[in-house]
């Protein structure tokens, strides 16, 4: 009896913290960071002012599961953009695309997960694995292209993963800044981002 009731107290302290991470992304997506408390969160909840304290020992490890959450969204679009059964290097530009869409669709989420708030803090764990799972899909697809090239010297594959992830963050930090002189979400932006990305790839091209 004992165990069946701490099992569902347990499920219900999980439910909440989910249900607290949802409402606090809601608030720095339509308020920006500086409207996210743990207070306002508890209030978004419906829950007292002290119930997020059971979850986050402070407003940073709020941020810090927040930002967690998002890396793991990203390394889902990633994960699904890559299951398209193309060739390695459209299975690339495909994690590109999926990579600039989730920044120019979430950009305050994007900011804070890239942001220099949380970077190598070792109490948050969770966060940096998160971070390495989204970057493994660049990785190990630009790894994949070289060894189908035959290339093996042993630092390009990790200098190019690098390259990569550094163009593609770059161009998605320009977009949302709006600092390109394009039409913001228009098809001149999607053909710059098509074009940007072509580039890149013949890179790749032996």
């Amino acid at each position: 009896m004992n165990k069946a009731r701490n099992a569902k107290e347990a499920a219900q302290q999980g439910d909440l913290r989910e249900r607290l991470l949802d409402e606090a992304i809601t608030i720095l997506e339509a308020q920006g960071p500086e409207a996210l408390t743990l207070r306002a969160v508890a209030g978004a909840a419906g829950v007292s002012h002290m119930a997020p304290y059971r979850h986050f020992a402070d407003k940073e490890a709020l941020l810090a599961a927040i930002a967690e959450r998002g890396f793991r969204a990203l390394s889902a679009a990633m994960g699904d953009a890559g299951r398209s059964g193309q060739d390695l290097l459209s299975q690339l530009h495909a994690f590109g695309l999926a990579y600039l869409a989730f920044a120019r669709r979430r950009p305050a989420l994007y900011r804070l997960m890239f942001g220099p708030a949380l970077a190598g803090k070792p109490q948050y764990a969770a966060l940096a694995q998160a971070g390495g799972e989204a970057f493994a899909h660049c990785a190990d697809a630009v790894a994949a292209i070289l060894r189908e090239r035959a290339v093996v010297a042993d630092a390009e594959p990790q200098a190019l993963a690098v390259a990569t992830w550094a163009l593609v963050h770059g161009l998605a930090m320009l977009l949302i800044d709006g600092r390109l002189a394009i039409t913001e979400g228009g098809a001149e932006e999607d053909a710059l981002i098509a074009h940007v990305l072509a580039l890149h790839a013949r890179t790749f091209r032996g």
